[in-house]
């Protein structure tokens, strides 16, 4: 009863009886998105208000957030799907997938790629791979 007043999932607390690998999967999400979050939004606004003056330029350069992102990285092979859809998309660097992984950044690894069958109509790649008119 207490775990249900403070938004807990049954499994957190141990009651595995009607637990399943994917209901306890989707309940953690849950968790985070219904439980956790709402409050992380509450500590940023708090600390908006409190902690920054009503200056517009104070505003425009600091802010407070709370990064759930370890929260939801989810098994390891969803994650490296994830990262190699995002890179072969060009939206995501080989640094910027390695930082997400608190791994060092490697020379070079700040280029983004673009997909060749991506460029604008009526133009050709050349041989460097550049599109051209």
């Amino acid at each position: 009863d207490i775990a249900r007043i403070y938004g807990i999932p049954p499994h957190m607390i141990g009651d595995l009886e009607r637990a399943t690998f994917s209901n306890i999967e989707q309940q953690s999400i849950e968790f985070v998105m219904h439980t956790i979050r709402p409050w992380a939004v509450r500590i940023e606004q708090a600390i908006q208000v409190a902690m920054l003056s009503d200056s517009t330029q104070q505003r425009k350069t600091f802010f407070a957030e709370v990064l759930i992102d370890g929260l939801m990285r989810g098994d390891l092979k969803s994650r490296y799907d994830a990262y190699m859809v995002a890179r072969q998309g060009g939206w995501l660097s080989i640094n910027d997938v390695r930082e997400k992984e608190n791994m060092n950044p490697i020379t070079n690894g700040d280029d983004y790629l673009q997909p060749l069958n991506m460029a604008p109509v009526g133009t050709k790649p050349s041989a460097t791979g550049e599109p051209q008119k």
